[in-house]
């Protein structure tokens, strides 16, 4: 089984504990400090005796306590209520609203700019490759070279690429950083990376807070009296937490550090294992250094983000004591022993066209369309772990798709037609009912461009359904909510007009929920509740039962599919008769699968593929069907295909 995916993940993971660790011990320090820092303020505010003398109150005034408490709880309550109002925020715009805060533009495939298309086009190829879906990509218009991968899943993730890395990068390079970032979405670094944003946020507004206080005894002091002293009380106020919020902006600052160099490491060698070019990355690296304005980003929030980065994005002080990633020649020489130490002098011209590069591998499988029964069963092996051998067979794939219909599946509107024509059935008499189902559904010009796009997909190949779904899944999730909801109600009509759900209509579906519903609305991550299969063998019993029942016929053979994913899986299972294993039992049992430790998901799909193989035969929607049950258990595989050469 592939450790290393499951020990990035797990890694991940503590890191996040530690994460909010860090973030306590810090707003602890931070509210103690409030505490004296006002307490010894107010010591300093003058008052007035029954005299009428002023005097100084003393620190152990019961007043300066009282003030310093008060103050201290209002911190707390601050960072308390700021983080939280963050953490809520980025839950709702996800990776998309991330992209924007830092000035990033949607780019769409039917733009004019050549870089913007190539990029496009590298992403699609290293989506399918990973067997991800493809995330929407986002352009900042800056010179630096820079980029970044934002989301909480890979279902909600969105790439952010610099202008300056678009037009001084060739595709090789491009791709070397484009696979970095796809290692931060395959490792589950951006769900702690977004996260860190939400937890320092609260950390970052007393300083904020200060600075509006300094305005407010500004402003004040322009229109009391000299003997009015309401204004004074404003200014020990905040100077505390000014110099509070530097302490915390220091804080934050350490935490995103800490967090942050090892993992640049680790995405580096993960990028170099996709591509199989270490030039490719360490090129990308060479020219950030001899570029003069390296990947640094003018943005005002630019700094929020700045953990996110390929390469340093914001200035972090003379030491690097605060800097979130390592020195670009420690990250060249690591990857690049050889090179000499200098850096190129940088061209910001687009390097190269739309033309990949890519060998088109074809689909490796027998003459009767079967997938390689030997790659099927290493399915566990090879989550998480993408090489160049899957990006050339995306890239083949996309090259041999139709042109029309790959124009239509990245454009926000014809996308929805695409994905209706892949559900139609082949019976003239289903089709003409669900064509009535679509019509009380959406408008007359999408059945319409429905209708155009059937032939394309009848020509289509099996094996390229679910990656053209994949191709049109950032156009789909440009919908509005309401047409989002209207697309997912005319989805349904389609499948069930035959009164029936096949396989593919199923897996299509989980897909797009999955996938689309980040975009519209707020979803939980799954949190671990089982460290064990023994309390779910109900739900992997009907998991199995149904795989053995739809790729085999024979009782014997079906029997023998379940003993031997059963072999894998090393829990007591029981075959459940045909009448237990619907696609809604199914659904229903996938459901908690999330909620399962990492580890042992692996376990599952590793007793999936088991199953499927067991006749000695895997045809293209059984694996299919493979890898969309895991992607519902969050366990990316790339495409089932025979490695070349």
């Amino acid at each position: 089984m592939n450790t290393d995916f499951f020990d990035r993940q797990s890694k991940a993971r503590r890191n996040t504990i530690w994460l909010i660790a860090m973030f306590i011990i810090a707003t602890i320090a931070i509210v103690v400090g409030t505490f004296f820092a006002v307490t010894a303020a107010a010591s300093l505010m003058p008052r007035r005796r029954q005299s009428g003398e002023l005097a100084l109150v003393d620190i152990q005034n019961p007043r300066a306590i009282r003030i310093g408490s008060t103050v201290a709880t209002g911190a707390a309550l601050l960072i308390l209520f700021g983080t939280i109002y963050k953490v809520v925020m980025l839950r709702t715009g996800g990776g998309s609203g991330v992209a924007e805060s830092v000035g990033g533009r949607r780019a769409f495939p039917s733009s004019n700019d050549l870089a913007e298309r190539r990029l496009l086009n590298i992403v699609e190829e290293m989506a399918i490759a990973s067997g991800v879906p493809v995330p929407p990509v986002f352009v900042l218009e800056e010179p630096g070279i820079n980029a970044f991968a934002a989301g909480y899943s890979p279902s909600d993730a969105v790439i952010g690429v610099t202008r300056g890395a678009m037009e001084a990068l060739n595709r090789e390079q491009l791709q070397g950083v484009i696979a970095h970032e796809f290692s931060h979405i395959l490792n589950g670094d951006m769900r702690m990376s977004i996260r860190l944003i939400g937890i320092l946020h609260g950390i970052l507004l007393l300083a904020l807070l200060g600075k509006l206080l300094f305005r407010s005894f500004a402003f004040s002091g322009n229109r009391r009296s000299s003997r009015d002293t309401g204004g004074i009380y404003l200014l020990p106020l905040a100077l505390a937490l000014v110099v509070l919020g530097s302490l915390g902006s220091f804080f934050g600052g350490l935490i995103k550090a800490a967090v942050s160099r090892q993992r640049e490491y680790l995405a580096d060698a993960s990028a170099v294992q996709f591509t199989r070019n270490p030039g490719g990355i360490a090129g990308a690296l060479k020219q950030i250094g001899g570029l003069s304005s390296h990947g640094r980003l003018n943005h005002p929030n630019a700094a929020i983000a700045s953990h996110m980065y390929f390469a340093q994005g914001v200035y972090e002080g003379l030491t690097g004591l605060m800097a979130t990633h390592p020195p670009i020649e420690k990250r060249i020489a690591a990857i690049d022993p050889s090179w000499n130490g200098k850096f190129p002098k940088v061209k910001t011209e687009l390097q190269s066209g739309l033309s990949s590069d890519a060998r088109v591998a074809g689909f490796a499988s027998n003459n009767n369309g079967d997938a390689p029964l030997h790659v099927v069963e290493q399915a566990a092996e090879q989550i998480g772990t993408p090489e160049t051998y899957h990006r050339f067979y995306a890239a083949g794939l996309i090259e041999q798709l139709d042109p029309a219909l790959l124009e239509a599946a990245r454009d926000a509107y014809s996308a929805r037609a695409v994905v209706f024509a892949l559900l139609l059935d082949p019976n003239g008499t289903i089709r003409k009912a669900q064509f009535d189902a679509l019509s009380h559904r959406v408008e007359k010009s999408l059945v319409e461009l429905t209708r155009k796009y059937v032939p394309f997909c009848v020509k289509l190949s099996d094996k390229a359904r679910l990656p053209l779904v994949d191709l049109a899944l950032p156009a789909l999730a440009a919908m509005s909510k309401p047409q989002f909801k209207a697309f997912m109600r005319a989805f349904s009509d389609l499948a069930k007009a035959d009164t029936r759900i096949s396989i593919f209509e199923w897996t299509l579906a989980q897909v797009l929920i999955r996938n689309l519903r980040p975009h519209f609305e707020p979803v939980r991550s799954p949190v671990v509740y089982y460290y064990g299969l023994q309390k779910l063998t109900r739900q992997t019993s009907v998991l199995l039962s149904t795989l053995a029942r739809v790729g085999h016929g024979a009782e014997d053979q079906i029997q023998m599919a379940f003993a031997a994913g059963t072999k894998r899986i090393k829990v007591p299972l029981e075959l459940l008769p045909e009448s237990e294993c619907t696609l809604k039992e199914l659904d229903e049992s996938l459901k908690v699968f999330p909620n399962v430790a990492v580890r042992l998901r692996a376990q599952v799909v590793d007793g999936c593929a088991a199953c499927v193989c067991a006749d000695g035969t895997v045809r293209v929607r059984e694996a299919e069907l493979l890898r969309g049950i895991a992607d519902l258990l969050d366990c990316p595989v790339p495409p089932l295909i025979e490695k070349a050469g």
